[in-house]
């Protein structure tokens, strides 16, 4: 991991930020709002940015451009109808290679597939044989296709580049003569391609379970506990590069990481209301050179870790920036969920009761 050249601004406050209610009587079609004005930088200028606010989508409009009607044509065509679909609570969010960007939305039970390339904005797994109930976390492999953990299904459900269901793994019990370990609620979820394997966290049971990349059930570890290498609702998960585990351990607000034979390497973060702890971790990611970033629900904003230049232990990582606070500004956040980084170190924020996602862009040295 490259040594961080951006520079820790503020601190943590110590008061919580209520974030107000979305009723689920919110509907997922709405008229076209108005657009966004995105003047967003971190850290704050003057200081050079090292972050930018690139874009806000939330839904429908803010990806498919449509041909202006006349008022007449509207008439005739009564769109006085909501035209567009929103988002309602987008939990989690992953993409493929192409750009292709996918979203988990909690209150809608689908999932929304968006081609910025081509304008493209559409929902499936709603209207499937098999409906999608609670999806919390969702990724993509290399084949493009798509894996989404669903809570209440208690299972992972796996989708063709074309969207159909192709697998679903975890809620099958097996047979008395070979019993195979069933999920009560997957939460999250990591691809190890190199070794062929998926990770599936269960908030349940509070374990990781380890399948191959057929659905074939390999094996499970940990326990509920507080202490290093037990879990309490573990979430999101991401395996980096080496192919190193790390798990969100949600209720124990700190990151675990784990080698590929499942020993404990470290332990990052602790519950506090202070620099280097964590208020309610919900998702992680990676980019390119190694940073890691952490939503919080709690604080409301994205942690950036790190190894800090002054310090002299290589091993160590620490918190080198904040990204957003709680609002519903541009750049701000309310309980933020899921996040992705794609080649382009474009960072995704699930932005889950403003109904939105986020994307903030990396300027790494060379990039603008």
């Amino acid at each position: 991991m490259k040594k961080a050249r951006f520079i820790l601004y503020g601190a943590l406050g110590l008061a919580l930020v209520v974030t107000s209610a979305v009723g689920p009587a919110a509907a997922a079609e709405k008229k076209n709002a108005e657009p966004v004005k995105i003047d967003k930088q971190w850290p704050p200028a003057p200081q050079k940015a090292r972050f930018k606010l690139l874009q806000i989508i939330r839904g429908e409009h803010d990806v498919v451009v449509r041909k202006k009607k006349s008022i007449v044509e509207r008439v005739v065509a009564d769109e006085s109808a909501p035209t567009y679909i929103q988002f309602l609570h987008p939990f989690a969010v992953a993409g493929d290679r192409q750009g292709k960007l996918y979203v988990a939305d909690t209150w809608n039970n689908a999932i929304f597939a968006i081609d910025p390339a081509n304008r493209g904005f559409h929902v499936f797994g709603a209207d499937n044989d098999v409906k999608l109930k609670l999806p919390l976390a969702i990724t993509v492999d290399s084949q493009n296709r798509v894996w989404v953990a669903d809570g209440t299904l208690k299972s992972v459900l796996v989708y063709s580049p074309e969207e159909k269901l192709i697998m679903q793994i975890g809620s099958d019990p097996g047979t008395p003569k070979d019993p195979i370990p069933v999920m009560t609620r997957p939460s999250g979820i990591a691809i190890d391609e190199k070794r062929q394997r998926v990770y599936v966290s269960d908030a349940g049971s509070n374990q990781i379970f380890v399948y191959d990349t057929d659905g074939k059930f390999l094996a499970k570890f940990g326990q509920a506990g507080m202490d290093p290498g037990q879990f309490l609702m573990p979430g999101h998960l991401l395996v980096d590069p080496s192919g190193k585990l790390y798990v969100v351990d949600q209720e124990n607000a700190r990151i675990q990481i784990f080698d590929t034979e499942f020993n404990l390497l470290q332990v990052i973060g602790e519950r506090g209301d202070h620099v280097g702890t964590f208020g309610r971790p919900k998702a992680i990611a990676m980019d390119s050179e190694g940073h890691l970033y952490v939503t919080d629900a709690f604080w409301n904003h994205v942690e950036v870790w790190g190894h800090d230049s002054r310090e002299k232990d290589p091993d160590k990582l620490s918190v080198l920036i904040f990204l957003g606070d709680g609002g519903r500004e541009p750049g701000q956040f309310q309980c933020p969920a899921g996040i992705y980084i794609n080649q382009y170190d474009q960072i995704f924020v699930a932005d889950q009761v403003n109904g939105r996602v986020q994307v903030i862009q990396y300027l790494a040295e060379g990039k603008k």
